[in-house]
């Protein structure tokens, strides 16, 4: 059910005094306190930056304790429950998680903003770059953090190089996963692509590295070492990604359960965030399978004099057919690191049992920039990340459909486009992995579109003239049913009531007209939206829509999807 929580305005409530809470409670009319929608909503932002969070602690994840937690544990609540941070038209509100950007009522973004996507340096860079410090023990790719000379303002840069069996690989993948993410609505990195040249690298005096020893100065021969396993261009320089680093302090990571106990905006349980179970539609998308907290990344920023956590998606090298240092194998994708069906089958059957994936072919002519990345054999609803996650596992019908959503709001010309910032030197790389990328997107709207009620966008004018649209039949994946039934109601906000008003109604079309009886004299109006399909059976469960009398008209003010 979409219209799940009032955590918004529990939040001040929650973190109040008792004895403050004690007095609201008796002072406040007891009909207030649950009637089912409030002047505010739907509610477009979550306001999760409203106390101080300055005495939070930065934290390391260790990298095997997540594997070792999230493979033989169980972490994160049990149970099939709702997402709590949506509002009441089953919407993501922005937060300092997620910022609505492509789909579902979100500004249509054109190619060329699709294309910038967190990017706010202009100017070129030069192929002229003092390194400051060492990248440090952490990480697949070889690399280091610069400044170019061609930006006055000195920022630092991470510099990471793709190896020299597979140039292009790593650095085209996160370059094309920044800006997907971005569209999709998440906070990320700047990325550049830039080029190094090794006659003109310099190394500050004060630059230094961490290895396992500690901290010691930078060398020419640790810059050496780098670009000996980097990739090198044809005119000696070096393709690298640059990715700016973020404003704020580094807090380490975010977990895909729970919440972080030092901050007190913190209270929707990571596992029951609509924006981190619907990652897994996404990730499938893109074949990011190394999607885990490990690769997230919370930074300390300061707002209106206070401290407050941004939360960021980070590292995406290893997604599309790259594993970073090498194509991603078959296996990825496909089963987890330690996945136990396959194995006690393994098992049973003395080795005999041969996992599905093995017996496929794939395609032997994928060039070589763009690893393994294939839609050949792509199950959405059967793909998995590298381990299990406890958000991913948590993921229902409806978080997968507002999933879809966005994704298939990208059109082929906005994909092409990003993949085209990879600058890939082979045309037939760059057309390869749009050309998966579209054909994945299609795979995943019809997995996942067609499983709960696909009504959105639903609208009544003035009038009483009801309109909406098909979001299955509009992405191509399924045809139009055979006929909407409408069941109207007037809506006591108080009581949370329904009261009929005449009989259940049938078009063929996205369109309906309420009753004049239901119009004359209500506050709020409801409308219970069925379809009849054969293929589809889902779309006989009624959608519940409702409508608030506002001095423009009709408000859709809550949308309810069970």
């Amino acid at each position: 059910m979409f219209s799940r929580t009032r955590s918004y305005r529990q939040r001040p409530v929650l973190l109040a005094a008792a004895a403050v809470t004690a007095l609201w409670l008796t002072t406040v009319p007891s009909q207030t306190a649950v009637q089912k929608f409030y002047p505010d909503d739907p509610i477009a932002r979550d306001r999760d930056d409203v106390l101080d969070a300055g005495k939070a602690r930065s934290r390391e994840l260790s990298e095997n304790y997540d594997f070792l937690s999230n493979t033989f544990g169980s972490p994160g609540e049990e149970g099939d429950i709702a997402a709590v941070n949506t509002n009441t038209i089953g919407e993501v509100p922005d937060s300092s998680w997620f910022t609505n950007r492509i789909g579902a009522g979100a500004a249509a973004l054109d190619a060329d903003e699709i294309t910038r996507g967190p990017d706010t340096v202009t100017r070129p860079f030069t192929d002229r770059w003092t390194i400051t410090r060492g990248k440090g023990p952490g990480g697949l790719q070889p690399g280091f953090r610069a400044t170019n000379d061609g930006d006055p303002s000195g920022q630092v840069y991470q510099l990471e190089f793709d190896p020299p069996s597979h140039p292009e690989l790593a650095t085209g993948a996160e370059v094309i996963g920044t800006a997907v993410y971005h569209a999709l609505g998440y906070n990320v990195a700047e990325m550049y692509l830039v080029t190094v040249n090794p006659a003109k690298l310099e190394i500050a005096a004060d630059a230094d590295v961490k290895d396992t020893n500690g901290r010691r100065k930078f060398t020419k021969r640790d810059a050496e070492t780098v670009l000996k396993f980097a990739a090198p261009l044809p005119d000696g320089r070096y393709r690298a990604l640059a990715s700016r680093l973020v404003e704020g302090k580094g807090m380490g990571p975010f977990e895909y359960h729970g919440t972080r106990a030092d901050d007190p905006n913190d209270i929707h349980p990571h596992e029951h965030r609509r924006e981190l179970r619907g990652n897994r539609v996404f990730a499938a998308w893109l074949n990011h399978d190394d999607s885990r907290a490990v690769n997230s990344l919370d930074m300390l920023v300061k707002k209106d004099g206070r401290e407050v956590f941004r939360h960021y998606m980070y590292d995406f090298g290893a997604i599309l057919g790259s594993a970073t240092l090498f194509p991603d194998p078959p296996e990825n994708g496909r089963e987890y690191y330690a996945d136990k069906r396959p194995s006690l089958l393994t098992l049973a059957t003395f080795g005999l049992y041969v996992k599905p994936w093995i017996r496929r072919s794939y395609p032997g002519d994928i060039p070589r920039a763009a690893g393994s990345f294939t839609h050949v054999g792509f199950d959405p609803v059967a793909w998995k990340a590298n381990y299990p996650n406890a958000a991913f596992l948590r993921m229902r019908g409806d978080d997968a459909f507002w999933a879809a959503r966005r994704v298939a709001a990208f059109t082929d010309e906005q994909i092409r486009a990003i993949v085209a910032k990879a600058r890939y030197s082979d045309p037939a790389a760059a057309a390869h992995v749009a050309d998966t990328l579209i054909k994945r997107r299609d795979i995943v709207t019809r997995a996942w579109l067609s499983g709960v009620n696909p009504v959105v966008e639903p609208a009544l004018s003035r009038a009483g003239a009801l309109t909406f649209r098909n979001a299955a039949v509009d992405a191509g994946v399924a045809p139009a049913p055979a006929s909407y039934t409408f069941r109207w109601s007037r809506f006591d906000n108080v009581a949370q009531s329904h009261t009929g008003v005449g009989e259940a109604a049938s078009a063929t079309e996205a369109r309906a007209v309420a009753p004049a009886a239901a119009l004359e004299g209500s506050d709020y109006l409801s409308v219970a939206i069925s379809a009849a399909h054969p293929q589809h059976p889902a779309w006989a469960k009624p959608l519940q829509v409702y409508f608030r009398k506002s001095a423009g008209g009709w408000q859709t003010v809550g949308v309810e999807n069970r």
